[in-house]
């Protein structure tokens, strides 16, 4: 099953011009075809795999089954990451949606950790309004810090302001956002925390 799903996926990614769109388009309802099976099969790689490969699917009803996977939990995280590839903009509300969903379990988890980067490269300052209510809302720790790398990236004081915060309140990802931020602005590589604090509150919301 994984190998006709990599031969499938690298079938949709060729030329669909002339005879190879009648291809394709066989290729597509084949694996639309598999998604039930898929799922019963159980095995999380893949799923994984699977969602992958409706990444390259151009019917919308790949986008339907991605986000049936995300509501099942299948293969939530590279579903999600897919749906973003595909850069459709009535995805967006419903994606940021996500970064306040209620918590439920253990605070630390990363399943949605890698949304934030995954939205702003998809969407770009359209997405940075949902970062915003992300690393104000959210209740799951790597979604806030998440949040916060992609609004310091786009320049946004909010991002900023968590940083402060961090360090401030020795918060448990102090270390981890100070390293991004030296990584990230090499003009405060050098900084100590004391100059470190005054070039983010100068930024700072």
């Amino acid at each position: 099953m994984r190998g006709a799903l990599i031969g499938l996926d690298s079938l949709l990614r060729t030329d669909r011009s002339g005879k190879g769109a009648g291809v394709a388009a066989r290729a597509e309802s084949a694996i639309l075809a598999a998604a039930e099976g898929v799922v019963k099969i159980g095995d999380p790689e893949l799923a994984s795999s699977f969602a992958t490969t409706l990444g390259a699917v151009q019917d919308p009803r790949a986008s339907d089954l991605l986000w049936s996977f995300v509501r099942h939990g299948v293969a939530r995280e590279q579903s999600l990451s897919v749906i973003t590839w595909r850069k459709d903009v009535r995805d967006l509300a419903r994606l940021g949606s996500l970064l306040i969903e209620p918590a439920s379990g253990d605070l630390l988890q990363t399943e949605l950790s890698s949304l934030p980067s995954a939205l702003r490269n998809a969407y770009g300052e359209a997405a940075l309004p949902f970062l915003e209510a992300g690393v104000q809302k959210s209740r799951y720790v790597f979604v806030r810090t998440g949040c916060a790398r992609e609004l310091v990236l786009a320049g946004r004081g909010l991002g900023f302001s968590f940083i402060v915060d961090a360090i401030e309140g020795n918060r448990r990802y102090r270390m981890e956002m100070t390293q991004f931020v030296r990584d990230s602005i090499p003009e405060i590589r050098g900084a100590s925390v004391e100059e470190l604090l005054v070039f983010l509150k100068q930024r700072a919301k």
